[in-house]
């Protein structure tokens, strides 16, 4: 069962699972957020595509939690559309940037977390293929069981996944990451193209840990010394007797070059939403004043994936 002392909490992390957010406050789309784009990188309806994956029981749509998602990167110029079939060559051929999130091989999150990968092995050889052929990917996995769905994409890409919550258990406070606090890595991606494009800060809502398994995974979000990996028996089942690992020093964000494409994986989903939560409505993601930088990190992180910002 979830803890008391989470019940503001966790509303709006389940609304990822429509089964357990049945029981759960509401969680909205905040349908007055909006972030003004004052140098577009394309004139609007002009820039690279980009798929937004909806074909692997994703909770997150464009009409749904990822339309704010959708509506800041049109307000850049690009091109956006959903891509609701199996990944083949012809389904990603006109694709400059696909975007996964949250991918399951089941509706549920208690289904899925019996089961395995959210992709066919099929699947995965095409994707891959086609970003060393030079596409890019921007992959968000949440907390479990979605790095169990990620697990065979993730270590093809050079990454290990913990399937568990990570998060400061004493005060269950989203995660800043932070130039002062060290936590902020050193890539193209937090300069941007123009100082004032410069992240200085980013929150996130959880997520999960990964780490690097091979050579050229570049850190962008790293997690602090107080923040743990929690493995409960069942989902949220988190208490003082949970099993958990110190994390310090694991990823939230990184990048990395495959062949002619490139690869951005961010370990949290709701960064990119703005949502409000609860009867008090409490704001959740880019909408949050300590997640006030979080829409120009993805803007930048479209940008170096489609080649306006250089490789580190």
């Amino acid at each position: 069962m979830i803890p008391a002392r989470l019940s503001l909490i966790v509303p709006a992390l389940l609304a990822l699972a429509p089964s357990a957010a049945a029981a759960q406050e509401p969680v909205v789309e905040d349908t007055a957020f909006q972030v003004p784009v004052d140098a577009p990188a394309y004139p609007r309806g002009t820039g690279p595509l980009v798929l937004l994956d909806e074909a692997h029981h994703n909770v997150h749509s464009l009409t749904g939690f990822y339309r704010p998602f959708g509506d800041l990167l049109r307000a850049d110029g690009y091109r956006v559309a959903a891509l609701r079939e199996p990944i083949t060559p012809s389904a990603v051929a006109a694709a400059s940037v696909i975007v996964i999130s949250n991918a399951l091989p089941a509706a549920t999150q208690e289904e899925a977390d019996t089961l395995g990968s959210a992709f066919t092995g099929d699947e995965i050889e095409v994707l891959l293929g086609w970003i060393r052929g030079g596409g890019a990917l921007l992959l968000f996995v949440d907390h479990r069981p979605f790095p169990r769905a990620a697990k065979d994409l993730a270590i093809r890409l050079g990454l290990e996944m913990l399937d568990g919550y990570a998060l400061d258990y004493e005060v269950w406070d989203p995660i800043i990451f932070s130039r002062d606090r060290g936590t902020l890595g050193m890539h193209p991606i937090l300069e941007g193209r123009v100082p004032e494009e410069r992240v200085d800060s980013v929150a996130t809502f959880y997520g999960h840990a990964m780490r690097a398994l091979v050579p050229g995974v570049q850190p962008l979000l790293i997690l602090g010394r107080d923040i743990e990996s929690m493995h409960p028996a069942q989902l949220w089942d988190i208490g003082d007797e949970t099993p958990r690992v110190s994390v310090a020093g694991w990823l939230q964000g990184a990048a990395l070059v495959m062949g002619q494409g490139r690869v951005v994986v961010y370990g949290e989903a709701a960064m990119a939403v703005a949502q409000l939560a609860g009867p008090q409505r409490q704001p959740r993601g880019m909408n949050t004043s300590i997640g006030a930088q979080n829409a120009q990190l993805l803007l930048n992180t479209l940008h170096w994936l489609t080649g306006d910002l250089p490789k580190p």
